[in-house]
Order: structure tokens, then sequence, then C-alpha cells
């Protein structure tokens, strides 16, 4: 199976808590132009989960609207402090294959390492609208495989 798992564009620093923090325009036009340059490598995306974060919600929203494919209720074990255990088990519930998740660092480089390496003691980087894609039969630690990782 086919696990996709995006950092969120770019975003801007004028909201007054983390949370609330939007998509600048260069950061929405990044991922737009990355998804349409990819969307014959994405076609294995079946639906999109995020944080509840804005910045997360705007980019799976993109994801929805390029891929043409339903947005999941956001999960809270997606936002950047959660561990890489929570997540995992929240990714568990979810339907597979075929989820691209959008989240935050350093969530996602640790969960990334986690996935390809059996730990996260060297997390890898993702840059705002960074996308990997995973192959796994199971989101557990150490059982997957990296087939490409798209910058926007």
């Amino acid at each position: 199976m086919e696990l996709f798992v995006m950092r969120h564009g770019e975003a801007g620093w004028d909201a007054p808590v983390d949370a609330e923090r939007s998509l600048t325009p260069a950061g929405t036009a990044a991922v737009r132009a990355m998804l349409a340059a990819n969307v014959q490598q994405l076609a294995g995306v079946k639906a999109v989960v995020s944080s509840p974060y804005l910045r997360a919600r705007q980019t799976a929203a993109l994801v929805a609207e390029v891929l043409g494919v339903p947005i999941l209720a956001p999960k809270v074990a997606f936002v950047p402090e959660s561990s890489v255990s929570d997540a995992l088990a929240q990714l568990e519930q979810l339907p597979w294959p075929g989820v691209l998740m959008v989240a935050h660092q350093p969530l996602l480089g640790n969960l990334v390492a986690t996935l390809l390496d059996g730990n996260a003691r060297y997390a890898e980087p993702m840059d705002p609208g960074a996308l990997v894609m995973l192959e796994l039969d199971w989101p557990a630690a150490g059982m997957a495989r990296l087939i490409k990782k798209l910058d926007a």
C-alpha cells in the first residue's frame, strides 16, 4: 500500500496563535503547482486527511481540489507537537490504501524517519509543501520503503 505524507504549504506569521496561521499566496501557488505537475504520480491518493490547524486544512483542500479526492475529518494526532506513536495509532484507523496525510514539522520528519528506519534519530527534513510517497503493509516502525520525495 502507499502512504502519502505532506507538510503544509508556506504559512504566514500574522495570526494570534499558531493554529490559525494561514497559507501565504506563494505557499498556495507552490502547493498547487507541485500537485498539478505530479498528478500522474499521485493517482494512488484516494482521500486526504490533515491536522486541524488552518494551514494544514487549507493544504488538504488544495489536494482535494487538484486530485479530486474527498477530505476526511481533521485529526488532533497530526498537530506539530503530537508524538509519532499517537500519529501511527491514528493512521491505523484511517481507510487504506491511498490516504494522503497533511501535517507539520517536527511530527512529519520524525514520523517518516520512524516508518523508514524504525526510529526518529535522524528526522526527515520536510520543507513547506514537501510530499513523501511511502510503500508499506502497515503504518509501523521500520515497515516502509521510500518511493519518492517531491518538493514544492
